[in-house]
């Protein structure tokens, strides 16, 4: 067997290892170490693993590979990322949705790379690997871009095929956007796919992310938004009537509390010292005056409003399988940045059948 035909055979077999939908095995990882392997070339004769400059595109990939400008649009567009999977698919219709309710323009982008490997003088991947990846994240891209169209057609749509991670290329992109749309996970098993950055999306971008699952997402239900009286749950708030004011949706304003001396492994204090009704009856008006001026700046929204005494994302999760989107603020545990993903982020992340939206507070200047 020929090098280019060992090179052949290496790239389809990884494509048929990649388009599996089975978990990874340890037998199948030793095979792609093997592929790879057997595909040895040296950083001398694979002149195109580099890193080429961010290249746009209008629904395809170019032939050429000559450099070009990531072309984002100006103003303030709704951004998804795709890798092929069905999940983020489904998240490129729910952000073309999102745009023409909004009035704006959709931006799809597509990362492709490989990851470091080897060491100076040894590429551990076939040399025309990377130039496959380009070549079918550009068909990826044509695809999406026409299945959104048809089906949008007075949609403002364009499309980037970029080169990089995929969380530091859409991060990078959702500095000029107004929300972020990626897929809770993918089913490719390239270094592209998205479900391994969807809670690095949600918890380093700089505008509100949108997390979509495989299951197509609902069109009926309520908005469903957590509120806790902190800075991210006002974010949240205004978000959260936002949506259900362009959706024509109820929306359901969520509070949930618990007490340690209560829910606590050891109580600290019976019921006579402290008592759960009164808890209820004071987070109740709470939540009141904390959408009071929210009521008034969105009359036509009809609110639920809800308190019970449970966890987060226990409550919220609790309202999911009848939600058309659940919205909260990503609060995080570092007190000074916040860029650490809080629990409830990551709950309704991993486990929320309707879209999440996880919201970040305007920064302070």
């Amino acid at each position: 067997m020929t090098t280019q035909d060992s090179h052949r055979a290496t790239v389809e077999a990884r494509r048929a290892a990649g388009k599996s939908a089975a978990p990874v095995s340890g037998q199948e990882t030793a095979l792609r170490r093997y592929l790879s392997a057997t595909a040895y070339e040296s950083m001398s004769t694979a002149p195109e693993v580099h890193r080429p400059a961010p290249v746009a595109e209008s629904g395809a990939a170019p032939n050429d590979a000559s450099p070009r400008t990531a072309t984002i649009p100006t103003a303030d567009p709704v951004i998804a990322g795709v890798d092929g999977s069905r999940c983020a698919r489904n998240a490129a219709y729910w952000a073309a949705a999102e745009a023409s309710r909004r009035h704006l323009a959709l931006h799809l982008v597509h990362a492709y790379h490989l990851p470091p490997g080897g060491f100076p003088g040894y590429n551990p991947y076939p040399p025309h690997l990377l130039a496959d990846l380009r070549d079918e994240g550009a068909a990826i891209l044509a695809d999406t871009v026409g299945e959104v169209r048809r089906q949008f057609p007075d949609l403002s749509i364009d499309s980037a095929l970029v080169y990089g991670d995929p969380a530091t290329v859409l991060r990078h992109a959702s500095a000029t956007a107004s929300l972020t749309v990626v897929g809770n996970h993918g089913t490719k098993r390239s270094a592209v796919s998205l479900g391994s950055v969807a809670a690095e999306i949600a918890r380093t971008a700089p505008v509100p992310v949108a997390v979509i699952h495989s299951a197509r997402p609902p069109s009926t239900g309520p908005v469903v938004v957590g509120v806790d009286g902190s800075p991210t749950s006002e974010a949240a708030i205004g978000f959260a009537f936002d949506a259900a004011a362009a959706r024509k949706a109820k929306l359901v304003a969520l509070h949930c509390w618990t007490d340690p001396g209560i829910d606590g492994p050891l109580p600290l204090y019976a019921s006579e010292v402290v008592d759960p009704q009164r808890i209820q009856e004071v987070e109740r008006t709470r939540l009141s005056e904390e959408l009071a001026r929210w009521t008034t700046k969105y009359p036509d929204v009809q609110v639920e409003q809800a308190v019970i005494h449970e966890s987060p994302g226990v409550g919220l999760l609790e309202y999911a399988p009848s939600a058309q989107l659940i919205v909260a603020g990503n609060r995080g545990h570092n007190a000074i940045t916040g860029m650490l993903l809080g629990s409830t982020s990551r709950a309704l992340i991993a486990h929320s059948p309707c879209p999440v939206v996880i919201v970040r507070p305007a920064p302070t200047r």
